[in-house]
């Protein structure tokens, strides 16, 4: 079985504009493409070249493109690998077969679910038609680190052989792997790789499933009948809004309050103005105050505080771009951690968002 993907692209938009979570979708499903190729949308002459190329060499072919010029494709393709396509459709999108060949047409526009096509429709099919089923096992941390990660990754693969297939996603700050395996693989071997990967990254390790961090630091704060304030600066509001995406965060999410001038951290948290003006904005002591004020008000039981410079330049006093310290405040303590995180503005806010998270989540997992 050998599967292809060609990515049709309009070259006037950045290539960050397409969706490309329909082919994490297959892989996810267990069923990765060998080769994929990227191709411009006007040039219809490279896409009936490739088509016909790989109807010769692969048994699945997965095409994405825009909605508006998914038609179009289809017409042309069908010039190509014949006319007698059986056809099912869903949400614009379609699966095709002509003999043990199988055609799949995606949307690429962001919000056009794609990935969830694939999971739903195009993942069954291929299923179906190889009288198969993976399955999967998805392992989240946050501060472990690439290396360690494909350290163990490595260690894993010598234990499992080709029996499993791991996927690694490392991004701000989380890694996330994923482990995809059909339904012959004993379970015995899933269990100790699953053990291999949750020991070697110890207590980086926030989720045995899909959970993402929102989610899963809301579940543990329903768990415990606990709930939580956020007071964020150089962050946002990024924080609050990710915690009230998870349904049913209003059990457990008191408020959020974005002090970003020091005369709001003053006047709303109670911080000291002599801190301030001795240790500045960006410092451990301001981060403490700033989650300590949370909990001097009685409405929480948790509290999670950021300050910090996301760039892209300095400010007056000169401190490094990407200098942190988040604050988890408890009834009993208050915890300050102290980060120098790299990349852009914005990647050093979304990096800082998710350790707020998680740390929330591990202290009050671990009290």
């Amino acid at each position: 079985m050998r599967n292809a993907c060609i990515v049709l692209r309009n070259v006037r938009n950045s290539l960050c504009a397409l969706d490309f979570s329909p082919s994490e979708a297959f892989l996810s499903g267990g069923y990765p493409f060998e080769e994929v190729r990227l191709l411009s949308e006007n040039d219809i002459s490279a896409l009936n070249e490739a088509v016909s190329q790989l109807k010769k060499s692969a048994d699945n072919l997965a095409v994405i493109a825009e909605k508006s010029f998914l038609p179009k494709v289809r017409e042309n393709i069908a010039a190509v690998a014949g006319d007698d396509f059986s056809q099912g459709t869903l949400a614009g999108a379609g699966v095709f077969q002509e003999g043990s060949f199988s055609l799949f047409l995606l949307s690429s526009d962001k919000g056009e679910s794609g990935a969830e096509y694939v999971k739903n429709v195009c993942v069954p099919y291929l299923n179906r038609k190889y009288n198969t089923r993976f399955d999967r096992l998805v392992l989240r941390s946050v501060g472990a680190g690439e290396n360690l990660v494909r350290k163990l990754l490595d260690e894993a693969a010598r234990m499992s052989g080709d029996k499993l297939t791991y996927n690694y996603k490392g991004k701000l700050g989380e890694d996330v792997v994923e482990i995809v395996y059909d339904s012959s693989v004993p379970k015995m071997l899933t269990d100790d790789v699953l053990r291999l990967l949750a020991e070697g990254l110890g207590d980086a390790v926030y989720a045995l499933d899909d959970t993402p961090l929102e989610g899963r630091l809301v579940q543990l704060l329903k768990l415990r009948g606990k709930n939580i304030s956020v007071a964020e600066s150089f962050t946002g509001g990024g924080i609050g809004k990710r915690i009230v995406s998870v349904p049913g965060a209003s059990e457990v999410y008191f408020e959020g309050v974005n002090t970003y001038d020091e005369r709001a951290k003053i006047k709303r948290l109670g911080v000291s103005e002599y801190t301030l003006r001795t240790l500045g904005a960006v410092s451990d002591e301001t981060a403490y105050e700033m989650a300590a004020g949370l909990l001097a008000s009685g409405d929480c039981d948790v509290s999670v505080a950021t300050t910090g410079l996301a760039g892209p330049k300095s400010d007056r006093t000169e401190l490094p771009v990407g200098l942190c310290y988040i604050a988890v405040g408890l009834k009993e303590k208050v915890f300050v951690y102290r980060y120098k995180f790299e990349g852009t503005r914005e990647e050093i806010t979304e990096t800082a968002i998710n350790y707020a998270l998680f740390l929330a989540y591990r202290q009050l997992k671990n009290t």
